[in-house]
């Protein structure tokens, strides 16, 4: 579980002038996002113990820093912190996803209404180009870059309503958001799909109807859940399929085949890079 030692910080000397000083950030701060990244990006796995010695060890700071941080991971749902035992990632069940998936459909379709009326042509650009990225991603099977521009389009949306408790609450949930896309993308064999959706909320936002484009966003949202609740019934046959509360061992095995593709593809880059 190798994670990215947090830069040390230095002072620098404040310049004169009308330029804001940088704003500060404490070492849990920089172990906190380290750790949600990590989760994110699936280097750790749902249902994984997180020590405090082994961090501190890994991260090359004291263990003060990493329990605030892992209090902090805690408040944000990512991480389940048990009596004796210490510290867990979450482990994504069918009503957390549901009730991620409902939160967002909610938030961000309200998101989408205001700002089909805000956005401007630079805007549009800007969503333009993260659409093409995820083409890009999808047809070389770049799952991990599918998935980070999949969230900057969603977060864009929702920064460019003009609502910022709205942005706020978004932000609340944006760990929970980030894994639920690794997990949810993962299980569809056609990304172009997921792609096209994303296609049809910048048509809805371009039309300035704020009614469209609240219900595209929340019909996008409403059927990725529900497809995804569905391949989880179908492949959790066999046990006990009617838990709501079972684990996403699915979730577990698709990110496994994405890092194996993952790695063949940077093992073809290297090669290709090897012989120029």
């Amino acid at each position: 579980m190798a994670l990215p030692r947090p830069p040390a910080s230095s002072r620098a000397s404040r310049p004169r002038g009308a330029i804001a000083p940088v704003a500060y950030r404490t070492i849990a701060e920089q172990v906190a996002d380290a750790i949600r990244a990590a989760i994110a990006d699936g280097r750790i796995q749902p249902g994984t113990r997180l020590l405090e010695v082994s961090l501190a060890r890994e991260m090359g700071t004291s263990r003060a820093p990493i329990r605030e941080a892992l209090g902090e991971l805690a408040r944000e749902g990512l991480v389940v912190k048990e009596p004796n035992r210490g510290a867990r990632v979450v482990e994504l069940t069918e009503e957390i996803v549901r009730e991620v998936g409902s939160l967002r459909g909610l938030l961000e379709g309200f998101a989408a209404s205001l700002a089909a009326q805000r956005l401007d042509a630079a805007q549009f650009a800007a969503l333009d180009t993260m659409v093409r990225e995820m083409e890009r991603a999808a047809q070389q099977g770049e799952y991990a870059r599918l998935v980070d521009a999949d969230y900057r389009f969603h977060d864009f949306i929702c920064r460019c309503a003009g609502h910022g408790t709205l942005y706020e609450t978004w932000q609340a949930i944006s760990g929970k958001v980030r894994l639920y896309l690794s997990t949810t993308n993962l299980m569809y064999r056609n990304l172009k799909a997921v792609v096209r959706g994303h296609g049809e909320i910048v048509a809805a936002l371009r039309s300035r109807d704020a009614a469209r484009a609240n219900r595209v966003m929340q019909d996008h949202l409403g059927e990725t859940l529900d497809d995804f609740i569905a391949k989880l019934r179908r492949g959790g046959r066999g046990s006990r399929p009617r838990r709501a509360s079972v684990t996403f061992r699915e979730s577990r095995r698709a990110r496994r085949l994405a890092v194996a593709r993952l790695g063949r593809t940077r093992d073809t880059r290297a090669r290709g890079k090897g012989s120029t």
